[in-house]
């Protein structure tokens, strides 16, 4: 068996000796159909990077999976001379010449699907209709103006479901109209619960809170910095906006933020603790919110994460 997967653009890459980053050419070598197939029975098939070393077919040659990058990936193959030569597949198009980038081995994502309601001084908006400027609303009441708006293409073909697929806080999950509406986020995304940042992976218990599934095999991503790191209101829950500790070349329009310059001041986080799996969340808030997607929802139908 094999798994055929399609790309919009593929994008010549050379290496920077053995630092382990790569410059990625602007102009695009055209579209490009890989073909995954499982070479040991830990190696499964349409997802790349989950063995060492994982290879795949591209144009009659064998090509071995380097890391992730743009909502997309980053391979290599040897030629008749022995000499590799490196590729980057993805649907994102690249427009100017990027240096020295290091393709990742674990894809961290901390964003909004599109759709999610974001509160603004004129009401909600969808959160991919925001441009740099708006006027958010926080959940301490200030009104604070967007910086940038960060796009994170996710290709489900090489990244791992458990850190990338959204995670579902249904309608009241954590109380009444709280969230508003069914609240999609990433995995490591952050909402304020009884005063601690909580990765939304970590509240995971079958019931009012879910893993989804992917909407498609490619599908973006959106998050919202400000000038300082806080508590957006999206679907009526507190979650957090950008903080840089993660990169933002992850983000397919990075340069947009590169060009703000001297504005585009480092970041503080908040002070709030934070907890990153379930085993760090509070038994007092697992055993209400438990309780609640019970009364909402029924028994639990699957182990929490």
């Amino acid at each position: 068996m094999a798994d055929i997967r399609n790309f919009k653009f593929t994008y010549a890459v050379s290496a920077n000796g053995n630092s382990g980053n790569y410059n990625i050419e602007a102009e695009s070598k055209g579209a490009a159909t890989v073909t995954d197939s499982a070479t040991t029975s830990a190696d499964k098939l349409g997802l790349l990077g989950d063995v060492n070393p994982d290879t795949f077919a591209y144009g009659g040659a064998t090509y071995t999976y380097v890391g992730s990058y743009s909502g997309g990936f980053i391979a290599s193959t040897s030629g008749a001379n022995g000499k590799l030569s490196h590729l980057l597949f993805t649907d994102t198009e690249i427009t100017a010449k990027i240096t020295s980038v290091t393709p990742g081995t674990d894809t961290t994502v901390i964003c909004f699907l599109p759709g999610t309601q974001i509160a603004t001084r004129q009401g909600e908006v969808s959160v991919e209709t925001l441009q740099r400027g708006d006027l958010v609303q926080t959940a301490d009441g200030r009104t604070v103006p967007v910086r940038w708006v960060g796009r994170q293409t996710i290709s489900t073909f090489f990244a791992d479901p458990l850190r990338v697929l959204p995670i579902c806080i249904k309608a009241d999950a954590l109380a009444e109209n709280v969230p508003s509406r069914d609240l999609y986020v990433s995995p490591d995304h952050a909402i304020l619960i009884d005063d601690i940042l909580v990765h939304a992976s970590a509240l995971v218990n079958g019931t009012s809170i879910v893993r989804a599934p992917a909407p498609a095999q490619t599908f973006t991503y959106y998050h919202v910095e400000l000038a300082d790191h806080s508590l957006l209101l999206a679907d009526n829950v507190p979650a957090e906006s950008f903080i840089d500790n993660v990169d933002r070349l992850a983000f397919d329009n990075w340069n947009e933020h590169e060009a703000l310059g001297e504005e585009a001041a480092p970041l503080v986080e908040m002070t709030y603790p934070r907890a990153k799996a379930a085993r760090q969340v509070p038994v007092a808030v697992r055993e209400r919110l438990a309780a609640r997607g019970q009364a909402l929802f029924g028994t639990l139908t699957t182990k929490a994460a």
